[in-house]
């Protein structure tokens, strides 16, 4: 059977850009606009595409077209093998020229205070290469960073967590702080213990584990009033309007106070901290302009946090 299929596969990347979209699109009719083709010419391509592979890659129903289990296997591939050729492409440039090319990194919100100082000389040294920077959450780092879709991604977690084929490169730690808006009746309660009957607004993946471990510590129960915050706009516009308060970590952008409309309340003892690294695909070699942005990155991470 190996040997049959490795003798009818010969696919191209053509091929693989029209199943590509008739697998995000969910219709042969949006695929086609997508691709610049007919509609009997994407329906064609995606059969030669199933007659390569040996097996159905799509099924059909009255609301379009959903991938079997091979199309979500290939799809899987086809994301990995573009997000490659444009690294390649990407690289060549850097390379070649120097400069240019792209790159496209995920930050989560509690990294993203690293991105000024870490901007600011990349740009002094790569002032060509164009920048793609995302929000992501810890949960969607491994799903992401497998299929290419990022050079790299900094991240925050609470230093338990495993990236099975990712690199993982420390940073900083970062300690964690309750916030409320300025004028929360609670303001200046000095024990968690107080805030247990309130509603929490945590970031995904560190936040609940790590409010739970502060409440134990405690010997109290977690509260049951929690809210998880895909992204830090959700998460600032509760905290001004409401009488939620919220674990962050204390840097220099979660914290500026009383001038946001928001406080840090003076809780008494160390709240623990979070771990902010860089990860990568242990397969994937990093570009030159990648390297470098990361340099940047550790220069900000020494720099005093206030």
């Amino acid at each position: 059977m190996p040997d049959a299929l490795n003798s009818s596969m010969h696919l191209n990347l053509r091929q693989l850009e029209i199943f590509r979209a008739v697998a995000e699109s969910g219709s042969i009719r949006a695929a086609s606009r997508r691709v610049h083709l007919t509609q009997p010419a994407v329906t064609h391509a995606v059969r030669e595409l199933e007659r390569c592979v040996g097996a159905p890659l799509f099924t059909r129903d009255v609301k379009g077209v959903i991938p079997t289990d091979v199309g979500e296997a290939l799809l899987r591939r086809t994301h990995l093998l573009f997000n490659e050729v444009q690294r390649m492409k990407d690289e060549i440039l850097q390379v070649r020229d120097g400069t240019g090319g792209r790159l496209s990194i995920a930050f989560s919100s509690a990294s993203a205070q690293l991105l000024p100082v870490a901007l600011e000389r990349f740009r002094a040294l790569r002032p060509s290469v164009t920048l793609d920077l995302h929000e992501i959450s810890q949960p969607d780092v491994d799903a992401k960073m497998r299929i290419g879709r990022y050079d790299f991604a900094v991240i925050s977690d609470w230093g338990e967590t495993a990236y099975d084929g990712l690199v993982s490169d420390f940073l900083f730690e970062q300690p964690l702080a309750v916030v409320a808006r300025t004028g929360h009746p609670l303001a200046q309660v000095r024990s968690v213990s107080r805030l247990q009957h309130c509603t929490w607004l945590i970031s995904p993946g560190y936040g609940l584990p790590m409010l739970r471990k502060i409440f134990a510590a405690k010997r109290l129960k977690p509260p049951t009033d929690v809210i998880t915050c895909q992204s830090a706009i959700p998460l600032i516009t509760l905290l001004y309007r409401t009488d939620a308060v919220a674990l962050i970590s204390g840097g220099r952008q979660g914290l500026r106070g009383a001038a946001q409309g928001l406080t840090k309340l003076p809780i008494m003892g160390a709240l623990d901290s979070i771990r902010i690294s860089v990860i990568y695909p242990e397969v994937q070699a990093l570009s030159p302009a990648a390297t470098v942005f990361i340099d940047c990155l550790r220069i900000a991470s020494t720099l005093p946090k206030r």
